[in-house]
């Protein structure tokens, strides 16, 4: 296949049809083929920081923001990996206003293959975090999916307290020094679930209106005399992952 890359783009995004069918059917399609080796430095860090939070914190302390992206898609899996309780993982997704079905599906998905414990909220996320921490006060320490590339993330520690005027809690990152190939390494190794919708050339996923295929992503595929968008975890520029979210719409990633 040829890439795009060294033709002319056109300007718009070219429109993509919708499929309606259930995200996390997407596991295994394009991964049988390849072996994908572990990122185990990085994943002894995640486990580190992981296990640092449950000595520190009770169950009933502890809550994961979860969107159904890739990032968080990882922490969900490592969490529930060295998680040692019983009770359900409490979690929180702070809803778009523009959701994408695949995403929503996804979601629903992972809260019953994983048991969470999650309540949905509309608003930003102060809001949502304030609400959440209204209807479970015992609360004090939230896990996030974000990376130190990810907007206003560079100077994060692994756990860092919320910024002033936030809701008084302890931010838990498990996966800060995590890259791009990273996340997609530790999904495929792992043969994980994600959500479909990377499957089809969608690198970042915000809201609907305002986040399409990446077009780094659009090659001529010869066999079949037609374009295609490659798989978000053919991507080799990290600097790319965002290019196909309008500036609108980059808000801080959970």
């Amino acid at each position: 296949m040829k890439s795009l890359l060294q033709l002319l783009l056109p300007k718009t995004w070219p429109q993509v049809s919708k499929k309606m069918y259930s995200c996390h059917l997407q596991k295994s399609e394009h991964q049988n083929h390849l072996a994908v080796p572990p990122i185990t430095q990085k994943l002894r860090l995640a486990n580190e920081i992981t296990e640092r939070a449950f000595k520190l914190y009770q169950p009933e302390e502890l809550m994961l923001c979860f969107n159904g992206g890739k990032d968080c898609t990882v922490l969900l899996d490592v969490i529930a990996r060295q998680k040692s309780w019983s009770t359900p993982l409490r979690a929180m997704c702070v809803k778009s206003h523009d959701p994408f079905a695949e995403v929503e599906q996804f979601i629903d998905f992972c809260t019953q293959h994983y048991k969470l414990d999650l309540k949905r909220y509309d608003g930003a996320l102060k809001l949502a975090i304030e609400q959440a921490l209204i209807e479970r006060p015992e609360v004090r320490a939230v896990f996030l999916g974000c990376r130190r590339t990810d907007p206003g993330c560079a100077q994060l520690s692994a756990m860092t307290p919320c910024d002033n005027g936030w809701p008084r809690l302890m931010r838990i990152f498990p996966l800060l020094d995590w890259n791009y190939q990273d996340i997609w390494s530790y999904l495929r190794s792992q043969k994980l679930h994600y959500c479909c919708l990377y499957d089809e050339g969608y690198t970042s996923l915000g809201c609907r209106s305002s986040t399409r295929p990446n077009p780094s992503l659009l090659v001529f595929d010869e066999l079949d005399s037609k374009l295609k968008y490659l798989p978000a975890y053919e991507l080799q520029d990290n600097k790319l992952e965002r290019a196909n979210r309008e500036d609108g719409c980059l808000i801080r990633k959970v």
